[in-house]
């Protein structure tokens, strides 16, 4: 048995305060001088009935899910960013609420605030708007299509085993919404003993955290897992201006999770989820804005989501390989007098089939993708994507120290047609050095939600008439050096976008959604 408590307390001291996000960790006040304390206490109990402690010093083999060939994370062709599990954890003791600071501290992502009002927050990559990027858990989309804004921040870190990020153009491998990557949130793995870990933390900005995981072995063959939190933030007004700078919210949410081994090298993964949060922001109750009214800015949360994975053995050559999820979510906006309702639903039917051989391992499948939203309020956004598609990956060894991989899907999109989505990569590793280059495409169904909107809500958005789908391609090539303990990258990179949408001012109060006319380019070195 493994018991874990961790009790956090944080402390800031700040001698010029300006104005907060409404979460400390996306805080993009101007602080001329901050201290920040963090005390940590830990607590272990251990009771071990076998030698199960790795006692020659071992590193564990990383095992990449994301890119669907389960191979070692050096074995890659595909760049791939893992943060393994103590990086995990050392990030998680930093912010144990959410994963904002875990993926900000990650190379070639950056959280940016889309609404300081709330502290809506999407990931950006390689300099892609946030809306490109999908966030995974488990390879499923279990956060649904609003995962990039709100979503960051209601996303616990406490039951994470790793973290794997594929930059660039991923919608070979996972459809329309990954068009800029892919954040896969993998979850931990029950032990053969009972386990457990409780992590509480307060700051001085009167803030608290607390979850509770638990994980343990329920018959030689069946395992299972619970995650438990609960987050509170008081809102603040810094500067007394009767505008509330970090938005108050309580937040609770519930992961049970089941894992299946069968004896023929099979497994199965089920999991629920359950989140119910209330945000509150703009001015404090007693405040009121230049037009003498009060403008009070919040929002209701509440999310559902089941997932499954089942992977059957076929014998030595192959695996098959099936995914389901669907997710709800259900949203109250408050916009100053102004109440906006909605319903986000998305859901994914997957069948695969997967082999290796000596020198090439493929994958080939079917998918069914669909993404609804429901306006209670503005029923001229309503939309109802369906997207039907193929996919095939293949990864092969060229010569000694030559692979290269290859992906394409083909999706025939409802409203957007057929998309054709490919992804090549190519990896050269002499000795201690490698060189790898990756190009990719693919595409994006426009909604009503960029980052513009999301402060402002869809009041003054008038409804689209007719957009193209954002496409984009990007390309990227790293070199690296690796001999023992030293490990180093250098990427170069570029994305090149077509028919991006943007707001266009009609007149003072209103504007509509357009494509840009010609090209967004990004272009960067990490």
């Amino acid at each position: 048995m493994t018991l874990r408590i961790t009790t956090l307390i944080q402390y800031a001291l700040a001698t010029s305060i300006g104005r907060f996000s409404s979460d400390a960790s996306l805080a993009h006040s101007h602080i001329s001088k901050a201290v920040w304390l963090l005390v940590a206490a830990s607590i272990n109990v251990v009771r071990a009935t076998s030698a199960v402690a790795n006692h020659h010093g071992d590193i564990e083999e990383v095992i990449v899910q994301a890119t669907r060939s389960n191979n070692r994370v050096q074995d890659q062709t595909t760049r791939v960013e893992v943060l393994p599990q103590g990086e995990v954890e050392e990030k998680m003791l930093m912010r144990p609420g959410n994963i904002s600071t875990m993926l900000n501290e990650t190379g070639g992502l950056r959280v940016q605030v889309t609404s300081p009002a709330l502290g809506s927050a999407n990931v950006r990559t390689y300099g892609m708007r946030g809306r490109y990027t999908q966030i995974l858990a488990d390879g499923l989309p279990l956060y649904g299509g609003q995962a990039a804004s709100l979503g960051l921040l209601q996303i616990p870190p406490s039951d994470l085993r790793q973290v794997e990020v594929i930059k660039g153009a991923a919608s070979a491998l996972y459809g329309g919404q990954s068009l800029g990557g892919v954040i896969n949130l993998v979850s931990k793995l029950p032990s053969e003993e009972l386990e457990g870990e409780l992590i509480v933390n307060a700051t001085s900005r009167d803030g608290q955290d607390a979850s509770a995981y638990v994980a343990t072995p329920l018959s030689t063959r069946w395992s299972g897992s619970l995650l438990t939190t609960y987050n509170r933030q008081s809102a603040q007004d810094l500067d007394r201006d009767a505008w509330i700078d970090m938005s108050g919210y309580e937040r609770v949410n519930l992961r049970p999770r089941l894992f299946y081994e069968a004896s023929a090298g099979g497994n199965a993964y089920l999991t629920l989820g359950l989140m119910s949060e209330n945000r509150r922001g703009g001015t404090t109750d007693d405040g009121l804005v230049p037009n003498g009214q009060p403008f009070p800015q919040n929002q209701d949360t509440q999310r559902f989501d089941v997932g499954l994975r089942v992977e059957q053995q076929l014998g030595p050559w192959g695996m098959a390989q099936r995914r389901a999820s669907s997710t709800r979510q259900d949203h109250k906006h408050r916009f100053g007098s102004l109440i906006e309702e909605d319903r986000h639903e998305t859901s994914l039917l997957e069948v695969s089939l997967a082999g290796d051989l000596d020198t090439t391992s493929w994958i080939t499948g079917l998918a069914y993708q669909s993404d609804d939203y429901e306006s209670g309020t503005f029923p001229a956004f309503d939309y109802d994507y369906d997207s039907p598609a193929m996919f095939a990956q293949i990864d092969q060894d060229l010569g000694e120290n030559l692979s290269g991989a290859m992906s394409v899907r083909w999706d025939n999109h409802s409203a957007y047609g057929e998309q054709l989505s490919p992804r090549v990569s190519l990896q050269y590793r002499p000795s201690d050095w490698s060189f790898r280059g990756s190009w990719g495409r693919g595409f994006y169904a426009p909604t009503p939600f960029i980052e513009e909107s999301e402060a402002t809500g869809l009041s003054r958005v008038d409804p689209f008439a007719v957009l193209a789908a954002e496409t984009a391609e990007t390309l990227s090539f790293d070199v690296g050096y690796s001999s023992g303990s030293l490990q180093t990258t250098m990427t170069v990179f570029g994305s090149v976008i077509d028919d991006a949408v943007r707001l266009d001012a009609i007149d003072s109060d209103h504007v509509r959604l357009v494509n840009q006319i010609g090209k967004t380019k990004t272009w960067g070195v990490e």
